[in-house]
């Protein structure tokens, strides 16, 4: 097992290739030193290493001042999630350093919420997204989608963005659900007089990869107009490092051996309705 040693100057490698975006980043800290992106889902395998080595030569960097590598574990590209986490075991046991895998969804939530602060800094501002639920999407096909819920709270991270918490885990779903339980919460927190309720969601932002489920999300703001809100984003890896880096301050600790790619599957009840949807589909051919 690699040397599950203290870290000093908190300098952090982060990785992820969970989505079509290639990324990686260099952190001393919470602050970003450099940040590589690359849109080749094919050439993951080929580019990831590369991408690495350049980015700590140009930092000056060497493997034996890297304190902690981080790496999103998905869920995913199966193919995609497997590379970053191979690459990031690899390097960590050569270097002789820890390793943590932290969730590419909430990654990505932040990397939403953070392109909507810069954007759209008048709805972000202050308390501007408290209560407001926060859906990262990754296409899985079909109709499907990665996801989890998150919410934003009245916190901030050091870039003033608002703090989000998780509420669901990680999995894969039905937009076609996930549409629904979206309506139902927004409609249940409107009272009879049209008055929103207390602890109500105010808005529900659907970040990330976001143009396949497009129709329907317009269907969503055709009934409830600025309380849905879409935006497109890319994962940046840097979220990927502070999360790492985060669960390593808050004690964890994990084997570099056991960490492995969540391959999340539908829940039974879905994978059932899918079934249905394509069988009626292959109905009315």
């Amino acid at each position: 097992m690699a040397e599950q040693q203290g870290i000093h100057n908190e300098q952090v490698l982060a990785l992820d290739t969970a989505t079509a975006m290639m990324t990686g980043a260099l952190l001393r800290q919470e602050q970003v030193v450099c940040e590589h992106e690359s849109q080749a889902e094919r050439n993951h395998s080929i580019m990831l290493v590369p991408a690495i080595q350049s980015m700590m030569k140009e930092q000056g960097w060497t493997g034996s001042e890297v304190d902690l590598v981080t790496v999103g574990v998905g869920p995913g590209s199966y193919t995609g999630v497997r590379i970053a986490v191979t690459a990031a075991k690899t390097m960590a046991w050569a270097w002789r350093k820890p390793v943590i895998g932290v969730s590419s969804l909430h990654a990505l939530a932040l990397s939403g919420v953070e392109l909507c602060c810069e954007e759209r800094p008048l709805q972000c501002a202050g308390q501007g997204m408290t209560g407001d639920w926060i859906f990262p999407l990754m296409d899985a096909r079909r109709g499907q989608v990665y996801t989890a819920r998150f919410a934003a709270r009245d916190m901030a991270t050091e870039d003033g963005c608002p703090y989000v918490q998780r509420e669901q885990e990680d999995g894969i779903r039905l937009f076609s659900q996930l549409a629904e339980e979206t309506e139902q919460a927004l409609r249940e927190s409107v009272g009879e007089q049209g008055t929103k309720l207390a602890h109500s969601v105010k808005r529900v932002w659907f970040v990330g990869e976001v143009d396949p489920q497009r129709e329907a999300i317009k269907a969503l703001q055709a009934q409830f107009g600025e309380r849905i809100q879409a935006v497109s984003c890319t994962m940046k890896s840097h979220w990927i490092g502070r999360l790492g880096l985060q669960a390593w301050r808050s004690g964890e600790r994990t084997d570099t051996h056991r960490i492995e790619p969540n391959y999340t599957q539908l829940a039974e009840a879905e994978a059932k309705l899918l079934a249905k949807e394509q069988a009626a589909a292959r109905a009315n051919k």
